[in-house]
């Protein structure tokens, strides 16, 4: 009478495996690092302190790492007409800012919850290029 071959279920490993190959395969997938920022939406995404990065209005980036985020509510581009006394004149971007639940909105407010952006460039239109770092004064 003929024996069948075990089932590849009942399939004993060799201890080679065990102890070489899959201690390696799960050392690798622990160290992977992402290469590219994570998103949640195209209106919403995560920075690094530190980086660059462009919002237009609408768009809004959190902090890797922080709770801490910003929004960019609406563009003002009003230079006051030659020959014309303006009550107000100028160009700002108004910020949203968010951390732990608290909100602070402001024109041209560019320090919040011990977090400073600096607009490297914009045209107060359409977009701006930003940059947060710490508040070193905090």
């Amino acid at each position: 009478m003929q024996k069948n071959p075990p089932s590849p279920a009942f399939k004993v490993l060799k201890p080679g495996f065990l102890f070489g190959v899959l201690p390696l395969a799960l050392f690798m997938l622990a160290c992977a690092k992402p290469t590219n920022i994570q998103a949640l939406s195209q209106n919403h995404f995560f920075v690094k302190l530190g980086e660059e990065f462009e919002l237009k209005k609408g768009q809004g980036a959190g902090l890797l790492g922080t709770n801490f985020e910003i929004e960019i509510l609406a563009f003002y581009n009003q230079p006051c007409p030659p020959n014309v006394k303006c009550i107000w004149s100028g160009i700002g971007i108004e910020f949203e800012y968010r951390y732990d639940g608290q909100v602070i909105k402001g024109i041209k407010l560019v320090k919040a919850f011990g977090y400073e952006t600096t607009v490297m460039e914009s045209d107060y239109e359409s977009y701006a290029i930003l940059k947060i770092m710490k508040d070193e004064k905090n």
